[in-house]
């Protein structure tokens, strides 16, 4: 009640303008929220509140203020000075200075030096810095120091935004303040994390045609009366309706360019103003899905650079292929096609009004013909569209790669598959739908190649109607090659897979690249002068081979270090190993071991307890086990079946007295959790990939041992990650129980463990877990 109360308190002191256009846009969409609007606009229209100014869009986006100077790279690049950049971190440094309780580590010198060696001499590096090594430092400080002596601009790339944040919000900032040299730094984000205000104002214009639409835009009304960023992570979008609402909505505009921005928008678009912000920085931090994305298409989003630091390198063959992926669905393809509308209504009836009396009768004739033959495709083509995703699910049914269920289901198609008789009747009911997605993308080619060729002087927004016409245009033809590709053609590099709801209520098409160390090769290795891999964890078994073989760092240019942890881990880390755990395949008998464990471990050392799992089924099954019995004992249990996001549940761990947190895969690195707050983790289960996975599933079997070659390292490198999360400073201390006992139990169960630092070990029957934990953190 406080809540809706809140809510009726906000509306009641918008502007009366922007709760008239909320109110105004509605049309005969069914939004629930109409009521509430409607009336709080009627009280306010009788006088029942007090009205404020509204900021027109110019007056929002209004021209950036700051000078910007595109950095351009000296022609006779100087060397930078490793040894006054050391001198800053070793012992008595600068940095030793001026931060209290600052200790230098030979490692992070280390790091460094080799760093800064590959900026001097133009050679790429791979790097592991375990925790600790205080790697953002490390490779930030040759940075800076390269990008201002020689004006360049070096781009640090980093998996996570709690990296990103570390970096811009504090390390940055902190190197800027301390140092003597003038150096600028910033974040850049790709095209759709920005508002595009000239695509809002057509938008409003023509009113949204789906209450998903109408609901982002009304959100962005009332965020815009705060802000002038357009940064979409300012605010909350809900599902997928609503992001694609964005996407329209943002500066993911192909036909945009930064020319464009400038004169059309004088320079007031949010994009442009982060583009010119990375024009003149020194260090650009990016994501490793920007990067990736940026240097596919040539560098649209990015400014040039020829220097990049890719830190938590053990993410990039997974950034690269979500980049890369393709999604489709009835929902997205229909939301598509309400956004053409008809001839009075959507894209093509404002297209067709603009057009009217402003073109030559005979042009608006033609015109007028291409997009009754669009309106008229659209409406017979719905029936096609579930006729072919019906087709495609009785397919999956048939084939057995479907049952209901709680959880989607995603399922690969294979060649087995496309031979089932089920996939007879998928192409069979492509054919009439693709004779309809084909008709529409060549008519909307057309209507986007007439426009382009009209007047611009004549039509009212024709910049704004051209960009929409041709983005629709380009979306309906990737779609159609895309759907034939997945039913008839599919491509040699490509996997393809279905994901289906929990009962068969929706499916959804993708597809995503089998292989991505050739684009890694092609635009990374081979085309800038220095490339550094970092992470603490890039080796399985010792070495970077793996690594290297699923990136195509072939080149003998890529040079390897490891430097040294600067933790006394066999002081410092416990891991105990149950002798008396049964294997995870004895259902019932193991997961009552790992509750009792966990119970019993959790009591023990009064919570700070981190349980990592692979299953999130396993996760809520322990989680419900064993929240009544450790509340009798005061200690709460957070866990990610609560609902909760990711950063409430690891807040709310730091802020409890007493408490244990259980996670899946998100918790099982970026987690920082030092000192008291943290003094146990659970790994239950050894963290492999689920085998039905589609990509895990294609990769694998271009290995002719996957399990050993493929499975094996790429759970080891997410296990040392898990690991990782207990000894995060000198002074820390802690046990690691394994409740999997395939670590003593297989052969390969060995290498988990020797990927470790050496710890002290300890084997013993669970039930001695509590008083092995309580002394060696000496609780007794």
């Amino acid at each position: 009640a406080n809540l809706y109360w809140a809510l009726w308190q906000k509306l009641m002191v918008l502007p009366l303008q922007t709760l008239e256009d909320i109110v105004n846009m509605v049309g005969i969409l069914d939004w629930g929220a109409k009521v509430p609007f409607t009336e709080a606009l009627k009280l306010r229209i009788a006088g029942g509140a007090p009205d404020a100014p509204i900021p027109n869009f110019e007056d929002v986006f209004a021209p950036s203020m700051e000078e910007w100077t595109f950095l351009r790279p000296k022609a006779d690049l100087q060397p930078i000075d490793v040894d006054s950049i050391a001198k800053i971190i070793e012992p008595g440094g600068i940095l030793a200075q001026v931060i209290d309780g600052y200790e230098s580590r030979v490692s992070q010198v280390e790091m460094l030096r080799h760093v800064a060696d590959g900026f001097n001499n133009s050679h790429h590096l791979m790097v592991e810095a375990p925790t600790g090594t205080g790697k953002s430092i490390a490779y930030a400080l040759p940075a800076i120091y390269w990008g201002v002596q020689n004006r360049e601009r070096v781009v640090i790339s980093t998996a996570t935004i709690a990296l990103q944040d570390q970096l811009i919000k504090k390390d940055l900032p902190l190197l800027k303040e301390v140092l003597d040299i003038d150096f600028e730094a910033t974040v850049a984000k790709g095209r759709s994390n920005y508002l595009c205000p000239r695509r809002l104002e057509m938008v409003h214009r023509r009113q949204p045609t789906s209450v998903e639409e109408l609901r982002v835009v009304a959100k962005i009304l009332t965020w815009l009366l705060e802000t002038d960023s357009g940064d979409r992570n300012e605010i909350s979008l809900r599902g997928p309706g609503e992001n694609i609402a964005w996407g329209r909505l943002s500066a993911e505009d192909e036909g945009c360019t930064l020319t464009r921005c400038s004169e059309q928008m004088e320079g007031a678009c949010p994009f442009y103003k982060a583009r010119k912000r990375a024009e003149a920085a020194h260090v650009v931090v990016v994501n490793h899905s920007l990067l990736l994305s940026d240097v596919n298409i040539g560098n649209r989003v990015l400014p040039e650079y020829r220097y990049v630091v890719i830190d938590e390198a053990h993410h990039l063959e997974d950034a690269a292929t979500n980049g890369l992926s393709i999604r489709i669905d009835r929902n997205a393809l229909r939301r598509r096609f309400e956004d053409l509308g008809d001839t009075s209504r959507g894209l093509l009836g404002t297209l067709l009004g603009a057009l009217r009396g402003n073109i030559e009768p005979k042009y608006y004739d033609q015109m007028e013909t291409y997009i009754r033959i669009v309106v008229n495709a659209i409406s017979n083509m719905s029936y096609h569209v579930e006729n072919y995703f019906r087709a495609l699910l009785n397919c999956l049914v048939e084939a057995g790669g479907h049952r209901p269920s709680d959880y989607n289901a995603q399922i690969r198609i294979t060649d087995q598959i496309r031979r089932n008789p089920g996939w007879a009747q998928v192409e069979q009911m492509w054919e009439p739908l693709s004779e309809f997605t084909k008709v529409i993308s060549e008519a909307m080619e057309e209507i986007a190649k007439g426009t382009s060729s009209f007047d611009d002087d004549s039509i009212p927004n024709y910049d704004d109607l051209l960009s929409s016409v041709q983005t629709a245009s380009r979306y309906l033809k990737e779609t159609h090659h895309n759907l034939n590709n997945f039913t008839l053609h599919p491509e040699e590099n490509t996997i393809y897979w279905c994901e289906i709801g929990q009962y068969a209520e929706w499916l959804s098409i993708h597809a995503a690249p089998l292989h991505v160390g050739p684009l890694i090769e092609q635009h990374l290795w081979s085309q800038k002068d220095c490339v550094v891999l970092a992470s603490a964890t890039l080796r399985t078994a010792g070495s970077f081979d793996y690594v290297r073989e699923r990136l195509f760092a072939h080149n003998d240019d890529v040079t390897e270090l490891t430097v040294e942890t600067p933790f006394d881990y066999k002081e410092s880390a416990l891991i105990f190993l149950p002798s008396d755990m049964p294997e995870p395949n004895v259902r019932q008998r193991y997961q009552m071991m790992v509750e009792q464990g966990m119970i019993d471990l959790a009591k023990a050392i009064n919570g700070r307890l981190l349980g990592l799992f692979t299953s999130y089924t396993q996760l809520r099954e322990t989680a419900q086990a064993i929240t009544p019995i450790l509340a009798q004992h005061g200690i709460a249990v957070l866990d990610q079946a609560s609902g909760s996001s990711r950063e409430a549940l690891i807040e709310g761990f730091k802020g409890a007295e007493k408490a244990v947190l259980l996670g899946t895969r998100s918790f099982w690195e970026g987690v920082d959790l030092p000192g008291d707050d943290l003094q146990a983790v659970a790994i239950v289960r050894l963290p492999f990939a689920v085998p039905s996975d589609p990509i895990f599933s294609a990769r694998s079997e271009q290995f002719e041992n996957s399990f050993l070659e493929f499975a094996v390292p790429e759970a080891i490198l997410r296990f040392r990650q898990g690991f990782g999360r207990l000894i995060r400073r000198k002074t820390d201390r802690g046990i690691v129980v394994i409740f999997d006992s395939r670590v003593i139990s297989k052969r390969y169960g060995q290498m988990f463990l020797e990927s470790l630092p050496e710890c002290t070990v300890h084997k013993a029957p669970l039930s001695r877990l509590p008083e092995v934990a309580r002394q060696w953190l000496a609780l007794d």
